[in-house]
């Protein structure tokens, strides 16, 4: 990703993470399964570059926002990558499967969702911004609507 906000993958991001935002009000039983498939993408990504290529996070030392993001890359975190990035994988995958499934599994995966995507927003440009927010309301969205309005699955009822 880098720091090109003007480069393809920066800007499919955040068009994608806008159009799930956009999906969650409307459809969130589909925003599920693609805010799903983005976890869990995601998790299979980085255990990949994990063990295949762990110098590659490094990058993100120069692109945090937060002098404190900068410190833990360029310090616990670069010292230890592969089992940081390994843990954060499974973390993913598991709020990718809790984003399936129903009741308290759910609410869990969506409070999981709303943390990680804010705490990894002041990845600037590593985290493509801010296109980490906008999945994180489409997380809060889906929190709201499965509250109040249940969002497993979508029902639209005509009262006659």
């Amino acid at each position: 990703m880098y720091a090109n906000i003007f480069s393809l993958n920066y800007l499919l991001a955040n068009t994608i993470s806008l159009l799930i935002l956009v999906i969650a009000v409307f459809w969130p039983a589909i925003a599920r399964v693609l805010l799903s498939l983005v976890f869990m993408t995601a998790a299979f990504i980085n255990a990949i570059l994990a063990i295949r290529d762990p110098e590659i996070y490094m990058v993100y030392g120069r692109l945090a926002a937060l002098p404190i993001y900068e410190k833990f890359i360029y310090g616990t975190f670069h010292n230890n990558i592969a089992i940081i990035v390994m843990s954060i994988s499974i973390c993913q995958m598991v709020t990718g499967i809790f984003l399936l499934s129903g009741k308290a599994l759910l609410r869990w995966g969506l409070i999981a969702a709303v943390v990680f995507l804010a705490a990894i927003a002041p990845l600037g440009a590593g985290s493509a911004f801010p296109s980490t927010l906008l999945l994180a309301a489409a997380a809060m969205v889906l929190l709201f609507k499965r509250k109040y309005f249940s969002a497993d699955p979508l029902v639209l009822r005509h009262h006659a």
